[in-house]
């Protein structure tokens, strides 16, 4: 996995209830207009073994993925 983007803004969520999650994405939309170009993302077992840069790439891809299949 390469470098996709250094500047790409991300934040990865660890140790959050479902409720704590709900509240703080509400905090972001409210504050941050453009939230939806923020990538938020919760720690999975396996994604806790990962180097952040890998983390964040994986997440660059999934974005791209998933924008791609709401296009079609």
């Amino acid at each position: 996995m390469g470098n996709k983007r250094k500047d790409e803004r991300t934040i990865i969520f660890h140790g959050f209830s479902g409720e704590e999650l709900e509240t703080l994405i509400k905090i972001l939309k409210k504050n941050f207009p453009d939230y939806k170009d923020i990538i938020l993302a919760t720690t999975t077992k396996t994604s806790l073994e990962w180097k952040v840069k890998d983390l964040i790439n994986e997440l660059i891809e999934e974005r791209e993925y998933f924008k791609k299949q709401n296009k079609d």
